[in-house]
């Protein structure tokens, strides 16, 4: 089986499409963002996946029990909550990181 993404063709017999993951690595920063995107398209990436949720979807609002987290942060207390807060990419800067990926990567 082969299919084509954008002019990469996928399949056994072509080179591996490679998609690179952002993740929360961009600090909610865009100019940070779009550095990864940049070095994700110099080291070769055809994509970047891009995680597009908020807090809300993720998880509840809660100061307490498993919500409350004291070992997985640097910081000293952290909600789950807050924790995912901190990974998103701010509202309305997916628009301009795809479209700045598109410059230079296949998706």
């Amino acid at each position: 089986m082969e299919f084509q993404i954008g002019t990469q063709w996928v399949g056994r017999n072509h080179r591996p499409f490679i998609i690179a993951e952002m993740s929360g690595n961009h600090n909610q920063s865009l100019e940070r963002a779009l550095q990864i995107v940049e070095a994700a398209a110099e080291a070769g990436a055809h994509a970047i996946k891009l995680q597009t949720y908020t807090a809300d979807t993720m998880t509840l609002d809660i100061n307490k029990g498993e919500f409350l987290l004291t070992t997985l942060t640097i910081c000293g207390k952290a909600t789950l909550y807050i924790i995912c807060t901190s990974w998103l990419i701010p509202h309305g800067n997916g628009t301009s990181l795809f479209l700045i990926a598109a410059r230079s990567l296949v998706c």
